[in-house]
């Protein structure tokens, strides 16, 4: 008789495998440009990515987000090295899923209910393109609910 999954276990905890996208900036661009919210908000891609990496950067160590620029090559990176928060001494700030999703909004001038699309479009995007450790690695400093959004596809 075959065991029964054990229910208890966190799926949360293993991060999504990697696939084998371009790290081109072009293509990750792409990628986010064609989510749909992306159409019906008029966003452009480049500035989504800019909202969500620079609001991410404001959440990381000095010592992780250094590492996920390094991870970001092809020119993706540029735009998490190029936010004015970027700048200077640690900026880590602990902030909830709900002043994340706003300050994206913010940024973006959008709804803060058409956040969390664009945040999974660009986290997506992201985590696409970077070793598992570092997913696993940003995840770790992010609230739990945070975190699991950018671990887990949603």
């Amino acid at each position: 008789m075959a065991s029964p999954q054990n229910p208890s276990q966190d799926t949360h905890a293993v991060p999504v495998k990697e696939r084998d996208e371009s790290l081109e900036l072009q293509p990750f661009l792409d990628e986010i440009q064609s989510d749909a919210v992306m159409h019906s908000q008029g966003l452009d891609a480049r500035e989504a990515a800019s909202a969500v990496l620079c609001t991410l950067a404001r959440r990381l160590s000095d010592g992780e987000d250094v590492k996920l620029f390094r991870a970001l090559t092809g020119g993706i990176g540029q735009i998490l090295g190029a936010c004015s928060v970027h700048r200077g001494p640690s900026r880590a700030r602990r902030i909830g899923r709900d002043e994340f999703m706003s300050d994206v909004a913010d940024h973006l001038k959008i709804k803060v209910d058409q956040a969390p699309r664009v945040v999974a479009a660009v986290f997506t995007a992201v985590r696409d393109r970077i070793p598992e450790q570092e997913v696993a690695a940003v995840a770790s400093q992010l609230p739990a609910d945070l975190g699991d959004y950018f671990r887990r596809p949603v």
